[in-house]
């Protein structure tokens, strides 16, 4: 009998041992989406691609950093990205026609997206890309 009750308790802490290193597994992804600090958003169009990403933490002294780019297409239109700060506050970059540009930025960035604009106007945009 005695064997059998340590061959229980052997079962019970092996169960909860295995269910602790599980445990262990998820904090650290958990944490990791957290931490996300940079994002990419893409708009295509027919033949158009455009792009914006953002990161918060660019590791060059700035508080954070834009790529834009406006490619594969020949016609007039360009890119430009909307931007909601950690904030609230707003603003717009672009237009890169047919070319990528890049920039620091001046606040932490909430969310943004791509947009794509014909003449002197915003035609549409992606959906928005959060940090």
């Amino acid at each position: 009998m005695a064997l059998r009750s340590f061959s229980r308790a052997a079962s019970v802490v092996a169960a909860v041992a295995v269910a602790g290193v599980g445990m262990g597994f998820v904090a650290p992804l958990s944490a990791s989406a957290a931490a996300q600090t940079s994002a990419l958003a893409t708009l295509k169009d027919g033949p158009a691609t455009f792009q914006a990403q953002v990161d918060n933490n660019p590791g060059n002294g700035a508080t954070a950093w834009m790529w834009l780019a406006d490619f594969k297409h020949d016609d007039w239109s360009w890119a430009a990205a909307k931007v909601i700060f950690v904030d609230g506050t707003t603003a717009q970059y672009g237009p890169a026609f047919k070319t990528n540009i890049t920039g620091s930025l001046p606040k932490k960035v909430r969310q943004f997206q791509v947009c794509e604009g014909l003449g002197d106007q915003i035609h549409k945009c992606s959906g928005w890309s959060y940090l």
